[in-house]
């Protein structure tokens, strides 16, 4: 009886993880959704369709078709470029990943609508995000036809970057998964792929047996094309045929099988747009040197990728290649009438460029409407590309060496303020004056004189400190200043020197401005060096005056003058030399003006001479 019960407990058990089993398959897949029906549906774009589909599978009642719904859905949105509505729907798709029970069949799912997404949307960083969780998670659960999505995602991105390397190491990695796969619904799928990518890697590298590659592959796509009947596949069949016979010089053989792609596109239900295909034909007759025929094909392709397709990316590079056809074809005046097309539809980042080109088009087809040799077109035509080329890069280089020197700029603005903030009033000074505050107290001096040198020495502090942050001052506020800065110095220096300040009548000092702190250091580099050791009073003599649309102002002392060495090492103009070097520096920056100064010996006797050119400023003219 034990053994009865123990083997029913093990039997059990068995039901359950085949129960399980069953479920979690059903629960992966959706055995209401037939993968080429909805192929089906999203190339008819009939929206009524579409929609009547997904809420049939809503209303099954199973979770893996409540995920089908989505992802039809979205996939229908992001055809239509309706790009805000697919991302909701992808974002929805996400949280029914984390509900079902075969999250990584249904995380790979959700990545690879997610990259799809970001294709059309441009958005390459997260599409290479997307693509690689795609393929870690199709890995996981082993699923080889997911793994060959997540690479055509991949080998899109290398591509994309000239990774030709990388490139060609996952279409090997395609290639072996597909050779392994025996799932005979998507054998013309992935052979047509990768006889694709072996006739891409032909014309980067012309190596025959590359190129004989794509074709045993085209083969096998489509016999089991044919079987299927899957006339998708047997376009792209024909498609890479024609592509190998261009490549070998049959033209014949290419015109024969594209004009067997465009009769099989016509039998796939909902596809209404061949303008590739009649764009590829086009240019085997240009080669034939059938060029009436070659105009004929290509205003065929011109027709249905602007009706059907629109204003698209794949529409716009259509209309380059026509001009350049055109162009090669003789025809100058419709080569003209498309290129201005194309320019019409394009962005307008080159907006010169593009004026140039149809100025150079105007001037080709006045110059050579008489002319019909292909040779000299097809001549011409190798120049303007040279030209476009050599344009592009031009500017490339142009955009790369102006952000350069706008951080370079930004960069010695900010040094220069440090700087500024560092070679403020000498600290000194603060000193040496308090200490004079202290020895005048002590002296008897009576508190009014005391108050009131006490209070234009914390005037001139405040006034330092505030000038970290305030750029510019009236006439009127900068006397003020330097009056109670040398008074300040006198009683430092009892009899050393005297000073005047000159303003003249007609100037309105009150409304007049200039940059704070700027005078200052002159006049203390005169009274700490350029009167040290000398016997007689000195003078120091500030006047402000008009020079046309400039403010003039002259700093002049009696001083010992400039020695005899460069002036960048006279202790007398140094510092101040530093300092108003970066003021002037930063205001010709911001106010594209011209200011300056020059610092001489005084030509009227001894001492400095400092002239400072300002521009003229009032208040109105500063923006606060």
């Amino acid at each position: 009886m034990k053994l009865t019960g123990t083997v029913c407990r093990i039997a059990f058990l068995i039901l359950l993880c085949i129960t399980q089993t069953v479920s979690y398959s059903q629960d992966c897949q959706c055995a209401q959704s037939d993968p080429k029906q909805i192929r089906a549906l999203i190339n008819s774009k009939d929206s009524v369709s579409i929609f009547g589909e997904i809420s049939r599978l809503q209303k099954t009642g199973n979770r893996a078709c409540a995920v089908e719904a989505l992802l039809l859905e979205a996939t229908y949105c992001i055809s239509q470029k309706k790009l805000p509505r697919a991302l909701e729907l992808i974002q929805a798709l996400e949280k029914k990943t984390k509900e079902t029970e075969c999250k990584d069949y249904t995380l790979a799912r959700y990545y690879l609508t997610y990259a799809h997404y970001c294709k059309v949307a441009q958005d390459y960083e997260n599409l290479s995000k997307n693509a690689f969780g795609a393929l870690q998670s199709a890995e996981t659960i082993k699923d080889p036809k997911l793994q060959l999505k997540a690479i055509t995602f991949i080998v899109f991105l290398f591509t994309r970057q000239d990774q030709e390397e990388k490139n060609w190491e996952y279409v090997k990695k395609a290639e072996a998964i597909t050779l392994k796969n025996n799932d005979e619904n998507s054998t013309a799928e992935w052979y047509n792929w990768l006889a694709f990518e072996y006739e891409r890697k032909y014309t980067l590298t012309e190596r025959i047996t590359l190129m004989d590659t794509s074709i045993a592959y085209a083969n096998i796509a489509k016999a089991a094309a044919f079987k299927q009947q899957d006339f998708e596949e047997i376009t792209r069949v024909y498609r890479v045929y024609e592509a190998n016979a261009y490549h070998r010089g049959n033209l014949n053989d290419a015109v024969t099988y594209i004009d067997s792609a465009i009769y099989f596109f016509r039998k796939i239900p909902g596809l209404t747009n061949p303008a590739s295909l009649y764009f590829s034909k086009a240019w085997d007759y240009m080669d034939l040197k059938q060029f009436k025929e070659a105009e004929r094909w290509q205003d065929t392709a011109l027709y249905y990728a602007e009706t059907i397709e629109g204003r698209t990316p794949a529409t716009l590079s259509m209309l380059g290649e026509a001009v350049k056809l055109y162009e090669a074809s003789g025809n100058l005046p419709k080569a003209l009438s498309t290129f201005k097309k194309f320019e019409h539809i394009k962005d307008s980042v080159f907006t010169m460029q593009r004026l140039e080109k149809i100025n150079e088009l105007e001037q080709q087809y006045n110059k050579a409407k008489n002319e019909k040799t292909i040779r000299e077109l097809a001549q011409q035509k190798r120049i303007y590309l040279l030209l476009a080329l050599t344009g592009l890069l031009a500017l490339t280089g142009l955009v790369f060496f102006i952000r350069q020197q706008s951080l370079k700029n930004k960069q010695k603005i900010l040094e220069t303020e440090q700087r500024l903030n560092r070679a403020r009033m000498n600290p000194h000074f603060f000193f040496n004056a308090l200490a004079s505050l202290q020895t005048y107290a002590l002296q008897g001096n009576d508190g009014k004189s005391i108050a009131s040198n006490l209070s234009k020495f914390s005037h001139i502090m405040r006034e330092t400190l505030e000038s970290t942050y305030k750029e510019y001052v009236t006439l009127e506020q900068e006397a003020d200043f330097l009056g109670e800065y040398l008074t300040l110095q006198k009683m430092r220096f009892p009899g050393k020197f005297e000073y005047s300040i000159i303003i003249p009548e007609t100037m309105d000092a009150s409304e007049l401005i200039m940059p704070s702190m700027i005078l200052q250091p002159f006049t203390e580099n005169s009274i700490e060096h350029g009167f040290s050791g000398i016997e007689t009073t000195g003078q120091i003599s500030i006047t402000f005056g008009e020079a046309g649309q400039d403010l003039l102002v002259t700093i002049s002392d009696n001083g010992k003058g400039l020695l005899n060495k460069p002036r960048e090492q006279d202790d007398h103009i140094s510092r101040a030399t530093q300092i108003i070097r970066d003021r002037i520096y930063l205001l010709n920056l911001k106010l594209k003006t011209r200011a300056g100064f020059s610092i001489a010996n005084n030509p009227d006797g001894p001492g400095v001479m400092v002239k400072i050119t300002l521009p003229l400023l009032y208040k109105t003219d500063i923006k606060r």
